[in-house]
């Protein structure tokens, strides 16, 4: 398991990222403006498990086992800067977590509207009962 914290511009946000054999699981959490070590640890004390566990997606990874030669690895590391920001396998699984989420919401907006109009509709026949017996 591991914990990246950084800054985003305006708030600092912790990055986890939890590997199980060859799938790894990522989540976001937002920190604040200007977090102590004392919210730090609260956090990796209180949430850091439950974050982990209501994460649904998982991304496969694979594991380079060969060892690259590091002036190579300065040329990739420079052609990458060069290239345009692609989203990293930590961006794409918070991306599906988040869709999940904004789909499970609708739902439940749809379901509380569809609750809020019987309840009108239901209102409206009451009132109109009542009208037509005489009070």
């Amino acid at each position: 398991m591991e914990l990246s914290v950084f800054h985003d511009g305006q708030f600092f946000i912790g990055l986890v990222e939890y590997s199980e054999g060859n799938k790894s699981k990522f989540a976001k959490y937002t920190f604040g403006s200007n977090p102590d070590d004392g919210e730090v640890l609260y956090f990796i004390e209180k949430y850091l498990l439950v974050l982990i566990e209501n994460t649904k997606t998982s991304v496969n990874i694979k594991k380079k086992k060969q060892r690259v030669n590091p002036k190579r690895l300065q040329r990739q590391v420079a052609k990458e800067q060069r290239s345009s920001n692609d989203l990293t396998k930590a961006q794409l699984a918070l991306k599906e977590e988040q869709e999940l989420k904004k789909k499970q919401s609708k739902k439940q907006s749809k379901a509380k509207r569809d609750a809020f109009n019987e309840r009108k509709r239901k209102i409206k026949k009451y009132k109109a009962k009542e009208k037509h017996k005489g009070h």
